[in-house]
């Protein structure tokens, strides 16, 4: 309720800027960066609030969203639908029915920095593991790297962190 009422109210005076957009409700849910077009959120898998909320910030913003599905390949755990999370079928489902762009993409693609900054460049992108820690801390510490910026890491697993880091240096090479 708190969120609704939040981007009301930005939307009533029209101030809706990177800093003032509110988190979708979900489990671990942060942006990452917000830039001209597009701001990135990273988070767990999300349940049907999560992404209704982020599909009414992207439509309020004229931008388009997409969903990055970090559940891949997915593990039974992923599969689960636990505390109301949209298993990746579910998700990739509501996303055709929402109108919304959804892609599955392992962490260690060697693509998915370049993906990331394209997909920005379009609009909102929500990219997401099953609890928003490990596969995300990992991919968000290669994007990080990739594209020269320092997000805040608080929720990040650190260790995935470093490894993303680090793995996105040596790709650099």
């Amino acid at each position: 309720m708190k969120f609704w009422l939040a981007l009301w109210l930005l939307v009533l005076v029209g101030a809706v800027g990177a800093e003032e957009i509110p988190a979708p409700p979900g489990f671990n849910v942060h942006r990452v960066i917000s830039r001209d077009r597009g701001t990135l959120w990273r988070g767990g898998a999300p349940r049907r609030d999560t992404l209704l909320a982020l599909l009414e910030s992207a439509q309020t913003r004229k931008v388009k969203l997409l969903l990055l599905d970090l559940r891949h390949p997915a593990w039974r755990d992923d599969l689960s639908g636990k505390g109301g999370r949209l298993s990746p079928e579910g998700e990739k489902q509501m996303a055709s029915e929402l109108g919304l762009r959804y892609q599955s993409m392992s962490a260690m693609d060697p693509a998915l920095p370049a993906f990331m900054a394209e997909a920005l460049r379009h609009g909102d992108v929500y990219i997401h593991c099953m609890y928003g820690v490990n596969r995300t801390g990992f991919a968000v510490g290669r994007f990080a790297t990739a594209d020269r910026f320092q997000p805040d890491r608080d929720g990040l697993g650190e260790r995935d962190w470093t490894q993303g880091v680090h793995f996105q240096e040596r790709l650099e090479k």
